[in-house]
């Protein structure tokens, strides 16, 4: 697998400078999945060290091992009522951690050149960090201040900070918008082990209303695992593909950046609503996910 990474990172820097430095969330665990076979969610450790209990916390599990911040993603199994059951040693043992300290599947900024890291998005702010050019790093938010450029926060050793987008990060604008949906003429639900197909008229508006009500939240904000996805088919012919949170949270991703759907319902409802309001519509039941 390091083999893998490495032709891998080879080839990432080698390409022309006209691509966008953030990269998109890579959905699968692609080095992981080839080297075992089994499809993971790929998270990044947040804390600067994090406990590994052998079985969930609920279940009364106990400490086994520490796993510490390296920067690098860790293969997420599956989340579980605040728990992500994950592969470490290499892919040798397993265990469960609390999925409050991961961020799943993010972004990641590579620094164009060697760059600093300010304490809040503002250049007269405290640097805490310099980074040198191709350092690669996850991204936890990103932030507009109204200029021409704008901000990521990105995860450090157990900590975060800011780092001003340069201008070839700004050439490449979101080009998804959530009322693009309301135009749907078939919707298409991925699992793990099978799609389900959908063309009903008015399943299909139910979906457009929960899809078009998002708020955009500025970047990968989510701790959510994506591990089915929905691809829709607009009256123009053009196909857009949305990531789906499966862990309860009514998030999809397009682009690397995540919106929170179904916003409409939250006025309707004493509390948030939970994503089985789009899973519904094609009869999948959590235990499917």
């Amino acid at each position: 697998m390091k083999k893998i990474m490495a032709l891998f990172l080879a080839f990432l820097f080698a390409l022309p400078s006209a691509l966008a430095s953030i990269l998109p969330p890579s959905g699968v665990d692609e080095d992981f999945k080839a080297w075992t076979g089994i499809e993971c969610t790929p998270a990044v450790i947040l804390c600067e060290s994090l406990t590994i209990l052998d079985q969930r916390g609920d279940q009364g599990g106990k400490a086994a091992d520490t796993r510490y911040y390296s920067g690098k993603t860790i293969p997420v199994i599956e989340s579980w009522d605040g728990y992500a059951k994950i592969y470490y040693a290499d892919g040798t043992k397993t265990g469960w951690v609390r999925n409050e300290y991961l961020m799943m599947d993010p972004s990641w900024y590579i620094c164009d050149e060697d760059m600093q890291v300010y304490a809040y998005p503002d250049v007269m702010a405290p640097r805490i960090a310099y980074l040198e050019k191709n350092t690669k790093l996850p991204i936890l938010t990103e932030y507009e201040d109204g200029s021409i450029r704008g901000w990521v926060c990105v995860s450090l050793r157990g900590a975060a900070g800011w780092i001003r987008k340069t201008p070839r990060d700004t050439a490449k604008q979101t080009w998804f918008r959530p009322e693009m949906t309301n135009d749907l003429i078939s919707a298409k639900l991925i699992l793990k082990n099978s799609t389900i197909p959908c063309n009903d008229p008015n399943t299909l508006d139910q979906l457009s209303a929960l899809l078009a009500h998002a708020e955009d939240k500025g970047g990968a904000v989510s701790g959510c695992p994506f591990t089915a996805a929905l691809l829709l088919t607009l009256s123009s012919g053009k196909e857009i593909e949305l990531l789906l949170a499966t862990d309860s949270c009514c998030i999809y991703r397009v682009d690397g950046r995540d919106y929170a759907y179904a916003r409409h319902l939250q006025r309707e409802m004493d509390s948030s609503p939970s994503n089985e309001v789009l899973f519904d519509l094609f009869s999948v039941s959590p235990m499917q996910w």
